[in-house]
């Protein structure tokens, strides 16, 4: 007998289709789109690539770059805050929220964006150009030059020297922003494709998408404009210059450039060369790593403990009057220099600014306390800020010897001085460790040291100390 009912429409309909595949469909035409600057077609595959996956990074940032082409900053910003919150560790969204903020005059709120990215990125040229605009909006003039020289933009570093010539070094005038600097700032800069998601995050995307406009960093209210080859820049040759190239502790300013043999032709003005290694001390931190050298920059707002053998310079509003301290035990002030008579540590008093630098082989680190004290071998303290209590005490070692060290109490921030070698080991309830006496720098948290005993140790060895509770153990691992 034949079946002669009415087929059930779902036998008309196509097969379904896989949502990720047809996500990626509109993903791609919409980047395509983007790069041909047909802003409102790539507006709507995004927004359809979007209703299928509504959180994925990738089309969030894409979207983002539309809203901005289409001047909807606001939506734009939202966009790129949420981005921020969800990935706090890629920096390319932060700077394009802070560019969001400086096309809706907000340069305050740009500016904290930018700074944190850079500080993510210190090699990153757009964001040090953004940045620069940021504080030039504010009348911070000389952070302003500061920013476009560490960036390379070198035309808009002299342009603004040359409009503020006379004043003052903190000088309140604010020049207006030249029209044209954002492309400017887009054009000096390294257009190189980066990835404003984590990998991990863009996984399987980056071979199904074009980057669009070199990545999402790269706005423009226009069609793209082709990138002019930068003037020839001489590169600065330091000591440290091959070590520290590919790591994050180089400069910016040591980018590629011309050849050695065309740089020695070309000798550098004596007042570029002040410019580019110019150090502005941050606003928001007391005390600083200056990551390219790495000195540490202090601004003391009541005094500051130091050793003078770091300090390499000190600026002090009348005058430089200090005490050296003394060591503590039980609250009781002792008759003996904190420190050591070699190199004790001295209290500058009043409100001024530092600049300390490490000894040969070594590095400082600043640390920041709140609640938790800490605890450092005596040589290992190279200064701390005077709100912070302090006590002496020893380190069992064995064999009667002890190791001299130093409690700290915060709130407030610390100086160390740690070898380039410098690990760290957790310690865990019912898991303690021992380490050699003379590698132990310093320790955190609930933790007990005691000497460990020949008897215990193996082959009778002496030196050893165990620690046990809970907490984290710092040595020298050279």
């Amino acid at each position: 007998m034949v079946d002669r009912s009415p087929p059930s429409r779902r036998s008309f309909l196509p097969p379904p289709v896989d949502p990720g595949e047809d996500f990626l469909f509109h993903l791609y035409r919409g980047s395509e789109m983007l790069q041909d600057n047909r802003v409102h077609d790539a507006k709507a595959e995004i927004e359809q690539a979007l209703a299928l996956q509504p959180s994925d990074p990738k089309g969030q940032d894409l979207l983002g770059i539309v809203y901005f082409r289409l001047g909807l900053y606001p939506r734009a910003i939202a966009i790129y805050e949420r981005l921020i919150a969800d990935f706090p560790e890629a920096f390319e969204p932060r700077i394009n929220l802070g560019l969001c903020y400086l096309k809706t005059g907000q340069p305050v709120r740009a500016r904290a964006e930018l700074e944190k990215a850079v500080a993510q990125a210190p090699n990153h040229a757009r964001g040090w150009g953004y940045l620069g605009l940021a504080h030039q909006a504010l009348g911070d003039i000389d952070r302003a030059i500061h920013a476009f020289t560490v960036g390379g933009h070198d035309a808009m570093a002299k342009r603004l020297m040359d409009a503020t010539a006379g004043g003052p070094p903190q000088t309140t005038r604010r020049p207006s922003l030249r029209p044209g600097a954002f492309q400017e700032i887009d054009r000096s800069a390294d257009l190189a494709p980066s990835s404003a998601i984590p990998q991990s995050v863009a996984s399987g995307l980056e071979a199904a998408l074009p980057p669009v406009n070199g990545a999402v960093a790269h706005f423009s209210s226009a069609p793209p404009v082709p990138a002019a080859p930068p003037p020839p820049r001489v590169p600065i040759i330091d000591a440290d210059a091959r070590a520290t190239a590919a790591g994050p502790m180089s400069s910016p300013l040591s980018a590629a450039g011309p050849s050695l043999e065309f740089a020695a032709r070309m000798p550098l003005v004596a007042g570029e060369l002040a410019r580019r290694h110019l150090i502005v001390f941050p606003r928001d931190h007391r005390v600083a790593l200056h990551s390219p050298t790495g000195l540490v920059l202090v601004q003391a707002q009541s005094g500051f403990a130091v050793r003078l053998s770091l300090v390499r310079s000190m600026a002090f509003q009348g005058g430089y009057a200090g005490k050296t301290l003394q060591r503590r035990q039980r609250g009781r002030a002792l008759e003996e220099p904190l420190g050591g008579a070699g190199s004790p540590l001295v209290e500058i008093e009043g409100k001024g600014e530092l600049v300390l630098g490490p000894p040969d082989g070594q590095r400082l680190v600043p640390i920041t306390l709140d609640e938790d004290p800490m605890y450092l071998r005596e040589d290992v303290l190279a200064g701390f800020e005077p709100q912070m209590g302090y006590e002496n005490g020893r380190m069992p070692a064995g064999d009667g010897e002890a190791v001299g060290m130093v409690q700290l109490r915060g709130p407030g921030a610390l100086v160390a001085v740690l070898p380039r070698g410098f690990a760290a080991l957790e310690v865990t309830e019912g898991r303690s460790i021992a380490l050699a006496s003379p590698g132990v720098l310093g320790w955190t948290g609930r933790v007990i040291p005691r000497a460990l005993a020949p008897s215990e140790a193996p082959a009778g060895a002496k030196g050893f100390v165990v620690f046990a509770g809970e907490g984290t153990v710092m040595l020298d691992g050279r």
